[in-house]
């Protein structure tokens, strides 16, 4: 892996995890109203699913940052929002992480009518959406390169989206869920617990019936989402190497070379069964485990936070594996250093 591309291996998976993670939380939002489930309990579930967002949108565009050689003169990007994919995705992701940091400030600190921030909600989950079409076509629409030209590159960003982000919410429901009961049962006797508290991950105020069910059937909106994107991007590998191996004329050399460095290490196919096991785990394990549970399972907390760990792995791994594509057709040498 070319160590100069890591801050964007970083930002793109961890960006498409924060996007994934917001919509969600508007999901469980709609969930809980279309079942009409009482405002207080959404709110309290929701108030949860938001500790997924705010870490993810600070670590993203820190990740981002670093790879900027000057970064004032990326302001210059935005007079080619019109033209360029690339200032598209720079505009999305500023409005993005705006919008993304004020509505998670706001649900944290119940700031506002909760109608104006289920609105807020939205308005970021749908600049998240175009923030991931943005940086999918950044790659996608470079016709020079055939390992970025491909429906694959569609399949691989969105499949990651719907994978670690629905993960991340899911991991915070059972955070939050586990430490309230602890509350309950002990108290805040430790200044972890009394921390915990001030930050409204738990509260005095025991969880009810209608929290503690929407909690589980969320955990199982999370797992299911996630297993269908999985699935997603085990068929996404297929398509991505028919594509080379069947490249026009002219893009052989580009995609040969391309090929060549997927089958001389096992990157691939660890990315691969390391994939089949997060969808293993979270469908068959942590989704029946969500469905049978009145209360978080020990079993299902270490299902969850494994198949997080592992799903976040094997996207760094499988992003690495996109940016060995970048080879351009009709140029022998990479352009940012990689390979011979």
């Amino acid at each position: 892996m070319n160590a100069a591309e890591l801050p964007m291996i970083l930002f793109t998976v961890l960006a498409q995890m924060s996007v994934g993670a917001f919509l969600t939380l508007v999901l469980i939002q709609s969930y809980g109203a279309v079942r009409r489930i009482p405002a207080a309990s959404i709110d309290r579930v929701t108030h949860a699913a938001a500790f997924a967002v705010g870490p993810l949108l600070v670590l993203g565009f820190l990740a981002a940052f670093f790879h900027l050689n000057d970064p004032f003169h990326a302001l210059s990007t935005f007079r080619h929002v019109g033209t360029s994919w690339l200032s598209r995705e720079i505009a999305f992701g500023v409005l993005y992480g705006a919008l993304g940091l004020l509505t998670t400030a706001m649900e944290w600190f119940s700031w506002g009518p909760r109608r104006a921030r289920q609105a807020l909600a939205v308005l970021t989950a749908l600049s998240g959406a175009g923030l991931v079409i943005a940086m999918t076509c950044v790659y996608y629409s470079v016709r020079t390169i055939p390992a970025w030209h491909t429906p694959a590159t569609w399949m691989l960003f969105v499949g990651s989206t719907l994978l670690t982000g629905p993960l991340a919410v899911g991991v915070a429901l059972l955070f939050s869920w586990t430490r309230q009961r602890v509350r309950e049962k002990w108290g805040a006797r430790t200044a972890w617990s009394r921390f915990l508290e001030r930050l409204q991950v738990t509260r005095e105020e025991p969880m009810d019936a209608d929290c503690s069910g929407l909690i589980a059937r969320s955990i199982q909106l999370t797992a299911a989402i996630a297993s269908v994107a999985g699935a997603l991007l085990l068929v996404a590998y297929p398509f991505y190497l028919m594509r080379l191996a069947g490249a026009g004329s002219g893009e052989e050399e580009a995609a040969d070379h391309v090929l060549a460095g997927l089958s001389e290490g096992p990157v691939l196919g660890v990315r691969l069964v390391l994939l089949a096991a997060v969808v293993v785990l979270i469908r068959l394990v942590a989704h029946q485990r969500a469905k049978e549970s009145s209360q978080p399972s020990r079993v299902l907390v270490w299902v969850m936070i494994v198949a997080c760990i592992m799903a976040v792995v094997t996207e760094l791994m499988g992003r690495a594996i996109h940016y060995e594509g970048l080879f351009h057709v009709g140029i022998n040498t990479l352009q940012t250093g990689l390979g011979q």
